[in-house]
């Protein structure tokens, strides 16, 4: 009887050990060879799951906002949080992710930097799925500005700047080693007490 495999369970599993490959050796380096090597199958059956590097890395991309995107829709839409801590959470949320998910922050700030420029084939539009993220962001903050919790002139400059946080976090995390989540967040905590009314 042959074995039943879910589909895209295994290309989410492929795609998690793609992410190994592309933080190891670059996007420009990286190709379905070493990550077929890296997932322990031939090419022919990586071929299977992926067409191209370039489908892979869309795959790779679009899971990895979907996973940002779900998350930061369920603070957003919490109404049992006031909108202050909503902003912590999220902040340690997207901190959190580019601390200890680092390969896979690493891999999209790589896409920030050169957009398209380094594989051709690859679709997804990072740059407008970070606009949208921070957009989020701004959304927040507006509606803790709108509950007189915090006080700012302009919820979308602020935006820019606590997510120029997540961002160093992100360069930091695949840097070094020893960065701290909980140091981080009590500094951001800071900035954000300084912003209430």
């Amino acid at each position: 009887m042959p074995k039943i495999i879910d589909y895209e369970a295994k290309r989410r599993e492929i795609a998690a050990k793609a992410v190994t490959v592309l933080a190891r050796d670059g996007i420009q380096e990286a190709n379905l060879g070493k990550v077929a090597d890296e997932c322990g199958m031939g090419r022919t059956t990586l071929y299977q799951y992926f067409r191209n590097m370039g489908a892979l890395i869309d795959f790779t991309l679009a899971e990895t906002f979907e996973r940002l995107d779900a998350q930061a829709y369920t603070l957003i839409r919490n109404s049992s949080l006031d909108p202050v801590e909503r902003l912590r959470r999220f902040m340690r949320y997207l901190e959190g992710v580019a601390i200890i998910d680092k390969d896979r922050m690493v891999l999209v700030l790589d896409f920030l930097l050169h957009p398209r420029r380094l594989v051709p084939e690859v679709s997804f539009d990072v740059q407008e799925r970070v606009r949208q993220l921070r957009g989020e962001l701004e959304l927040i903050l507006a509606k803790a500005v709108e509950a007189g919790e915090l006080r700012l002139a302009d919820p979308k400059s602020m935006a820019f700047t606590l997510f120029a946080f997540i961002e160093a976090a992100t360069v930091h995390g695949a840097l070094y080693e020893n960065i701290s989540l909980d140091s981080t967040m009590r500094d951001i905590d800071v900035l954000i007490d300084g912003l209430r009314t």
